[in-house]
């Protein structure tokens, strides 16, 4: 609930409060602006008037009168309202109480909508002061926000930054008074004075009074939470603030922003809906900090997006560092702004982990730049700027950006190469398309979507990737060498019909259709049978032994929770029915009758599984420990995890170290948040074999396929007859294969001369086939026929 507000009016004003000079505590500040109205605030140390002088120019010559309430002791805080304003227009203030007077500022009133106006806005968080770097927050301000404007040539810093929004943590300790005025209204007072401030509160604001008492936000969230969660309307964005603490993290708070977002639909003048809310659903840095009533929000946002084509962000904090990465299919961000001054969370300092949805995670300070545009084509460009870190300061360079638009560009649909109706072992399936394009030449490849599914509807997934052209993780770009046109999908089945396909996204998060459905087949493996025993839990937990907390095995939604990805039963590492935040369980598998291999150090060992939680929260986990014959760690291998409600495919191969007498795989699962532990486990694998299997043949054809020139083919579509040109004239024999979307082989009437082969429809169904044409054995070239 609001904190009931105690407004004195002059007539309680006591003689007492009269004997001295009044001093103001805290400047002046700007809260809740419109083009026609703002709500000026400040702090003296007793009961006076409060007033507002102000004007066009320095000269002022109007005043306006306000209330004040007692913030603590004899302290109050003052609040003016300045109306009857002309939009996008600057005016000049000054305040008094009693005998004290602040220095002239000025303010900007925002523009209507319909001005079309471009904007910037600043968003940082958890400025909390840090004991080791008290001044931090007041650089970020000076040296970083206001030395960053100052560089824009012209103006004032209102002429360049119309407000900032603060996703909670502003101080220490909420109930601390003095903290309020000596760590964040005195480091920002030549910031806030000129710009308002829409801060949302964060866990360490304790829901305290204070917090209320100082902001003046909009009244527009449920009756009863009022300032908890509200809107705000600056141009063509919509900003939404939400708490994210304790007993505010319900159903109404969800219900009331579904309303809003619904009411946002048919909004025109809106374009982006930004969110403001301190807690992450998934923090690269710090994951015991995650929170799934987050992943609430983030979903509705996501909806309202893919609904309106309205782009969305929600900007958060709490773990002290900066993370940008988006949605996979929805035109949605989420970008961490902290740390403004709170401690940084540095890499591997807190339990960490490599999310697909991010692109870039810095353990910096520093402030994210927000610029909106509001013309024919609307954009908002993102750019994070940095102040460095505990040992090096750095000058506000911008260490990332990125640009989305309103309207979305076309990207061409990628064609697939390979494979296409072939055997390819289980060792070797590497998919790979054709080149990124799109009809604007200044798109970039941004992203790529792999699915293989044993049907041609994908209703089911057997495998899948998602991958970035970028992936800043432990200041590493894991992504470098990846240029997004191929993908190595292990794990897949020995002699089995599979179909796969591809996505790709520009940097502007615009994806292209899917591609079409490619058939292929996996033939037998060179790597031994699963040498795991009881891989799927169908056998109790019979094989493995429990090292940490609780490991259950279960049939389909037991005790809540999920179906197995195939038979009756699944694991559960930290449990269901019965809990542990950790559970962690293992099987050794004895290595001595492949010793003689091992030794020779080319034996690999593949594994993996399907993982899955309950709500992209708590985290499974898999890997390998090589232990020698005495039992002793050797090496381990990367950690696999990862997070989704859907069954998953994780996987890896690497070499058996030397001396390896024993695999010990190793299930754990921990808990983030709620009261289970929702870390799902099935269809476990392990398995070795050689490692001269023999890729470097699937390597070849690919590489060859992608230069297998595109045959014109004409009319296309056809009722009958058409003609494939040739790429140049000769006499030769030539062979034509034919296939359906689904793979199947079929013979048609061809006629050729020295420069084209005429195809012919025959008995052939109406639909889409693709063909081949050999030359001596070579493939010379390919395409796409339809018949109607």
């Amino acid at each position: 609930m609001q904190i009931a507000k105690r407004v004195l009016t002059l007539s309680l004003i006591t003689a007492s409060y009269s004997i001295h000079s009044q001093v103001i505590t805290i400047n002046p500040y700007l809260q809740d602006a419109t083009p026609n109205s703002i709500s000026i605030l400040w702090e003296t140390d007793s009961v006076n008037e409060s007033i507002v002088e102000w004007g066009p120019t320095e000269s002022l010559g109007n005043t306006a009168s306000g209330t004040a309430d007692v913030s603590s002791g004899t302290n109050l805080v003052h609040d003016v309202k300045l109306e009857s304003l002309d939009r996008f227009t600057k005016y000049y203030y000054r305040v008094k109480t009693g005998s004290a007077s602040s220095s002239i500022y000025n303010f900007k009133t925002p523009p209507f909508a319909s001005d079309h106006h471009p904007f910037r806005m600043i968003a940082m968080s958890d400025m909390q002061q840090d004991g080791a770097f008290p001044g931090k927050f007041s650089e970020v301000v000076h040296d970083g926000i206001l030395d960053f404007l100052a560089k824009e040539n012209g103006g004032e810093v209102n002429d360049k930054l119309a407000l900032v929004i603060i996703p909670g943590d502003l101080v220490q300790d909420g109930d601390n008074f003095n903290s309020w005025r000596n760590t964040f209204f005195k480091p920002s007072e030549d910031l806030f004075s000129q710009v308002p401030v829409y801060p949302v509160p964060g866990n360490h604001e304790n829901n305290s009074m204070y917090f209320f008492k100082y902001f003046k936000l909009p009244n527009n969230g449920t009756p009863g939470f009022e300032e908890h969660w509200w809107f705000k309307d600056y141009g063509n964005v919509r900003i939404l603030g939400l708490d994210s603490n304790g007993s505010y993290t319900n159903q109404s708070q969800l219900d009331w922003l579904e309303n809003v977002l619904a009411e946002t639909e048919a909004a025109d003048s809106i374009d982006f809906v930004f969110a403001q809310l301190h807690h992450p659903f998934k923090s690269e840095l710090w994951t015991p900090g995650e929170l799934d009533y987050t992943g609430e929000v983030i979903k509705l946002l996501e909806n309202f997006t893919t609904k309106t084509g309205k782009p969305s962000i929600h900007f958060f904090g709490h773990t002290h560092a900066y993370s940008r990465g988006n949605s996979r299919d929805h035109k949605h961000l989420w970008i961490n702004v902290a740390t403004a001054g709170g401690a940084i969370d540095n890499w591997g300092e807190f339990p960490n982990n490599d999310y697909d949805e991010f692109s870039i995670s810095e353990d910096e300070y520093g402030f994210v730049s927000v610029e909106v545009t509001d013309d024919a084509d609307p954009k908002i460009t993102i750019k994070r700027i940095s102040r460095g870190d505990q040992d090096v300061i750095r000058d506000n360079p911008v260490t990332d950006s990125m640009t989305i638009r309103l309207n979305p560009s076309i990207v061409n649909t990628p064609g697939t190469i390979f494979p296409f109706n072939v055997e390819v072992l289980p060792e070797c399936v590497v998919l790979k398309a054709n080149n990124f394009s799109a009809p604007n030449p200044a798109s970039l490849h941004g992203q790529s979507h792999w699915q293989v599914s044993k049907q041609n509807d994908f209703q089911s997934i057997q495998a899948e990737s998602w991958k970035n052209f970028e992936n800043w993780y432990f200041e590493v770009n894991t992504q470098a060498a990846d240029d997004l046109s191929d993908e190595k999908i292990l794990g897949l089945e020995e002699e089995q019909q599979y179909y796969w396909r591809v996505r790709y996204r520009d940097r502007e998060l615009n994806w292209s259709q899917w591609s079409a459905a490619s058939p292929f087949t996996t033939g037998k493996s060179n790597a031994s049978a699963n040498l795991l025993l009881n891989p799927g839990a169908e056998d109790s937990l019979m094989h493995w032994t429990i090292a940490e907390g609780i490991v259950e095995s279960l049939p389909a939604e037991i005790c809540e929770g999920t179906s197995p990805h195939s038979g009756e039963r699944y694991f559960i590492a930290g449990g269901l029915c019965e809990s542990s935040a950790v559970g962690r369980c293992y099987q050794d598998i004895d290595m001595n009758q492949y010793i003689d291999s091992i030794q020779h150090g080319n034996y690999l060992v593949s594994f993996g599984g399907y993982l899955s939680d309950y709500a992209n929260s708590d985290i499974p986990e898999i890997k390998l420990t090589f232990l020698d014959q005495n039992n002793d760690s050797i090496s381990q291998s990367n950690v696999l995890s990862a997070l989704t409600v859907n069954w998953t495919l994780v996987s890896q191969t690497m070499l058996i170290p030397i001396n390896t007498a024993f695999i010990r795989f190793e299930l754990k699962g921990t808990r983030v948040s709620g009261t289970d532990n929702d870390s799902y486990f099935d269809d476990l694998f392990l398995k070795v074999g050689a490692a001269n299997t023999d890729c470097s043949v699937i390597s070849k054809v690919i590489n060859e396929a992608a230069y297998i020139p595109e045959l014109k083919v004409a009319p296309n579509p056809t009722f009958g007859n058409a003609n494939i040109y040739l790429p140049d004239n000769g006499n030769r024999s030539l062979i034509l294969y034919l296939t359906d979307v689904e793979g199947n082989k079929h013979n048609c009437p061809i006629q050729y001369s020295k420069n084209q082969i005429q195809i012919q429809k025959g008995n052939l169904a109406a639909g889409t086939y693709f063909f081949w044409v050999r030359d001596q054995g070579k493939i010379v070239g390919k395409g796409k026929i339809v018949f109607l």
